[in-house]
């Protein structure tokens, strides 16, 4: 068996004014992900604070300048060699007119109902899968408080990541 080594990456989910998430697409040719949907960020470099990761690359994929709000999640990808963790960071746009990288072929602003529709990395498809549980038809009323019960902090979070966006514009 191989053991893998841990990697870190981080991500933007990055709001727009209507509440709809930045996507973008990597490209056919990428090493990893190559045609899927995930959110904007990438590897932290050896030494480098990973809130100024996250502003870099997410200023290198899409030109966007961005602010970083809190923590919103934690997902994982196992790749040939490296189990890389993604640090989910809330975050906003200062400034800048979106224009992708040559690693990406595409944008879209999506609800978070929406991102399923997507071909997502397997890692922000777990991600979407822990956020949002499912639950069979049959469920009673209690279940379903139980069910809102779970998804309280992800939409808390999200509710105050698009305040603030909303209070500073």
């Amino acid at each position: 068996m191989i053991e893998l080594v841990f990697g870190l990456a981080v991500r933007a989910l990055i709001t727009d004014e209507d509440g709809k998430i930045l996507i973008i697409k990597r490209s056919t040719e990428s090493k990893t992900n190559p045609d899927k949907w995930e959110l904007p960020g990438g590897k932290v470099d050896q030494g480098e604070p990973f809130d100024q990761a996250l502003i870099r690359e997410v200023k290198e994929e899409t030109n966007l300048t961005i602010s970083l709000d809190h923590v919103v999640g934690v997902a994982e990808q196992n790749l040939t060699l490296i189990r890389a963790v993604h640090i989910i960071l809330s975050a906003q746009v200062e400034e800048g007119e979106l224009n992708l990288s040559h690693e990406h072929d595409g944008y879209a602003w999506v609800y978070f109902e929406a991102l399923p529709e997507y071909e997502l990395a397997d890692w922000l498809r777990f991600f979407i899968r822990n956020q949002i549980p499912t639950l069979k038809s049959d469920e009673e009323e209690e279940d379903q408080e139980s069910y809102q019960e779970m998804l309280k902090p992800w939409l808390n979070s999200l509710k105050s990541s698009v305040d603030n966006i909303r209070k500073k514009r």
